[in-house]
């Protein structure tokens, strides 16, 4: 116990040295700067942030259609938009007080999320926040604003009106939570044909083309029979598939037991044929229950709210679980469709 205390002091004092290693070079800087917002964030193009113990992330849009983690992979939409409200609509909600004025700058130096901010392109950060402790009601953030490379003469108690809640939990490093919870997208515009095949439920295997602009072919795949079908079943269909998440990621799992799982019967397989040519297959598979596992006194074989799902969209590396409740729309029956539709000729 006593080695962990003297952990965490050193590691404070080593903020805080650090906090007064990086300022040494600078003139002391005597400006309040309190106007922490942004108010053309359209502008933003890239977001750097840095906890105190050293881990750090680089979110940008430079170079890319889409806001990037590291480069690496797209971002989580909403976890970026947060961000960006954040920067717009924050405000002071009151200066520090003389009593804890001095504790807060300790605090802040030793303990902080620094964020840079960097518009257009540009090699310096617009604005830089110095994101400290919550207040003691929890409902402000005491930050420390950054500006030309200087810092402010003074720190503020900053919030969102009509929000209530601690600002730094939104500026996170962790890369795995940044990831877009995405299994696969595509434009629903540019799909030609879906072709959907259950090998474990009972239910009826079809695909459906679209032939010609909003003129939809559905076929039972049991007896190779076409129909014509309503767009207004066909389309709302299509657009499923402009974005499906996933719940989680396992990292857990042994790789010896995902290759079981992987290797078991499917239970659903999807392939979508896009307009120029490319596919993208979904596999589901049942997800493995404790053995002696049981329901209201029946005993389970897999778990009835979430599946394993492969995608060629992610690939193999990721092993993504979807729940059933969001997943069985793409996989209904050939019955979901038979309704106002015409038999071919």
């Amino acid at each position: 116990m006593k080695n962990f205390i003297g952990l965490i002091v050193v590691l404070v004092l080593g903020g805080i040295a650090y906090w007064m290693y990086s300022s040494k070079d600078k003139p002391v800087n005597t400006e309040v700067y309190k106007d922490f917002a942004i108010e053309d964030t359209a502008k933003v193009d890239k977001v750097f942030i840095t906890q105190a113990n050293g881990k750090s992330v680089t979110i940008s849009r430079r170079g890319f259609d889409e806001w990037m983690i590291e480069g690496e992979f797209p971002a989580r939409k909403d976890a970026i938009q947060l961000i960006l409200k954040t920067l717009h609509d924050i405000s002071i909600q009151a200066p520090v007080s003389k009593e804890t004025f001095d504790w807060v700058v300790k605090s802040i130096a030793g303990n902080h999320t620094k964020v840079e901010f960097y518009l257009e392109g540009k090699d310096e950060p617009e604005k830089v926040w110095y994101i400290g402790e919550p207040t003691a009601s929890r409902v402000g953030t005491y930050m420390l604003l950054e500006k030309d490379g200087k810092k402010s003469a003074k720190p503020f108690i900053t919030h969102l009106l009509m929000e209530r809640g601690y600002l730094g939990t939104r500026f996170f490093t962790d890369k795995t939570l940044w990831k877009d919870r995405i299994v696969m997208r595509c434009n629903p515009r540019e799909i030609r044909r879906i072709e959907v095949k259950h090998q474990s439920d009972t239910l009826g295997d079809f695909s459906i083309e679209q032939y010609e602009k909003d003129r939809f072919r559905l076929t039972d795949l049991s007896n190779n029979q076409s129909q014509e079908l309503n767009p207004e079943l066909a389309i709302p269909y299509f657009k499923l598939f402009s974005g499906v998440y996933y719940e989680y990621v396992d990292k857990k799992t042994p790789s010896e037991q995902l290759d079981s799982i992987y290797l078991s019967p499917e239970r659903h397989n999807i392939k979508l044929e896009l307009m120029d040519g490319k596919t993208i297959e979904m596999r589901a598979y049942n997800m493995p229950v404790r053995e002696g596992a049981t329901l209201n006194g029946k005993l389970l074989t897999h778990h009835p709210e979430r599946m394993y799902v492969y995608s060629s969209y992610l690939g193999e590396e990721e092993h993504p679980i979807v729940q059933n409740l969001t997943f069985d729309p793409l996989v209904p029956g050939i019955k979901e469709f038979t309704s106002l539709t015409t038999v071919e000729k």
